[in-house]
């Protein structure tokens, strides 16, 4: 037994990793760093941190040490792209070995250690993005591998689906434990659920409390690392406000800092108070029942129920939002929650988006909006049905919603919505059409809801009832 495979034993009987020499150089790790490199007990290990806290460092030396302790190993090395690997991780890794150590066989993607430890090089994009037969092309690739373990840089760019799959590959059985490691910036997307609030997705998709114990989550500050920082850097960064200061300095995961690039005023998501439901009925939601004075809309995010949810929002002439459906569901069944709410509430309008989705074709016998469209063939403006999500479309969409909040016509209590609002984020993602929520989270509630509130004026109950007790003016109250 080689002093490595030493020092391998040594961590798994609880020795904590406070320096280390490698490549002739001594590093001295933070109680941050250290308590990472030296967890090898937890299935699931990631360090969420700020930026320029040292966790980088932290995940190439476990990777040296997973390697170099436990032979025979097989870890595979993941980034969003190969490029990414290229790029930002490699020359920092090989930093720390000598080049006796190892042999990268680039054109393979593969470093081979002369223990038999091998690093496979994995650009996890393929699994997540392109055709569906490259997706499949490439999760069959990883569904061969035997791995035990894996890292991951920079988690947030990864897909939930994507992690699932790579912890199915931890099967390799001649080594004494397997792990998956990750490093995160404190983003908004699923990973906060899973390793912050311990929660897991149930058969719906919905994210579930739970009580595990194979997960490690260490939060890092870049004042954890200040000692290997420039002090006109850190005096810089400090400078910043102070959500970025929470978030990308402090290194707080918290859905509740909002940082640039939000698509909605934290002041006034602040403002919403969440509450429970009144009841459930045939599984939608309702916060207020309807009332006989009151004037009703419906907005419609459809779903095949397949990746995304599917939502229904109700709001009220008083601008409330007093009823959902949110879930997993086939786009009969969608209609018929639809149909649901709709008598319900007094047959509103219904505003349903209908880019992709057959939801028409189920409810044409009700009250659908008809947008304008101008048929440049024909050079004629006709009419359609439904809402089109176009780049244009949603960046209205958006703005009337904005102008609602700045008004404060807008009264939401359903928490799901509200935390939906916190993560909508402006994007360059030409599957976003401008915005969309951060990556490994939904928007289907605030989509909903913003097509409720599309072409509307929010009243008061008492102006509706003021209108009709005045006999010499004609009563009415409709939406635009």
């Amino acid at each position: 037994m080689n002093s490595w495979e030493q020092l391998g034993l040594e961590i798994l009987d609880g020795r904590k990793i406070e320096e280390l020499t490698l490549r002739g150089k001594t590093f001295k790790f933070n109680e941050k760093q250290s308590e990472f490199i030296s967890n090898f007990t937890d299935r699931y290990c990631l360090n969420s941190g700020g930026y320029g806290s040292g966790k980088s460092l932290a995940l190439n030396v476990k990777l040296v040490l997973l390697c170099k302790c436990f032979p025979k190993n097989r870890i595979l090395l993941g980034r969003k792209t190969l490029s990414d690997i290229d790029r930002a991780i490699l020359p920092d890794l090989f930093d720390l070995m000598p080049p006796s150590w190892y042999e990268h066989r680039v054109k393979d993607g593969i470093i081979n250690f002369s223990n038999g430890s091998q690093i496979i090089l994995f650009g996890l994009d393929a699994m997540q993005s392109g055709s569906m037969a490259d997706i499949k092309k490439a999760q069959q690739k990883v569904k061969s591998l035997n791995l035990g373990a894996y890292i991951i840089d920079q988690l947030e760019e990864v897909e939930y689906e994507v992690f699932e799959s790579l912890n199915s590959r931890l099967r390799k059985a001649d080594v004494p434990f397997r792990q998956g490691n990750m490093t995160c910036n404190p983003a908004n997307f699923w990973a906060y659920q899973y390793f912050k609030l311990n929660q897991r997705r149930n058969n719906n998709g919905d994210w579930v409390n739970k009580d595990t114990s194979d997960t490690s989550l260490i939060e890092s500050s870049m004042l954890d690392n200040k000692d290997n920082l420039p002090d006109d850097y850190l005096k810089d960064q400090l400078a910043m406000d102070s959500d970025y200061v929470r978030r990308f300095v402090y290194g707080e995961w918290n859905t509740d800092i909002l940082v640039k690039g939000t698509v909605f005023p934290k002041e006034r998501i602040q403002e919403f108070v969440p509450r429970p439901a009144l009841a459930v009925e045939e599984e939608c939601e309702i916060f207020e029942q309807p009332l006989p004075d009151e004037v009703y809309k419906m907005g419609v995010d459809p779903s095949e129920g397949i990746v995304d949810p599917a939502s229904i929002t109700v709001a009220s002439g008083s601008g409330r939002k007093v009823a959902k459906y949110n879930g997993y569901t086939t786009i009969p069944s969608l209609a018929d929650k639809i149909k649901f709410l709709y008598y319900k509430y007094k047959r509103p309008m219904i505003v349903p988006e209908v880019n992709k989705s057959s939801i028409l074709e189920h409810i044409k016998d009700l009250k659908i909006y008809h947008r304008r469209q101008f048929d440049f063939k024909d050079r004629r403006e006709t009419e359609k049905l439904g809402f089109s999500m176009s780049w244009a479309s949603k960046q209205a969409l958006i703005t009337n919603f904005q102008n609602l909040l700045r008004q404060n016509k807008i009264k939401i209590y359903d928490s799901k919505t509200i935390e939906e609002m916190k993560v909508f984020v402006w994007s360059d993602e030409a599957s976003r059409q401008g915005a969309g929520a951060s990556r490994g989270f939904h928007d289907d509630d605030i989509i909903s809801t913003m097509l409720a509130f599309w072409e509307f004026n929010p009243k008061r109950v008492e102006e509706v009832m003021a209108i009709k007790s005045m006999p010499s003016r004609k009563k009415s109250f409709q939406y635009k």
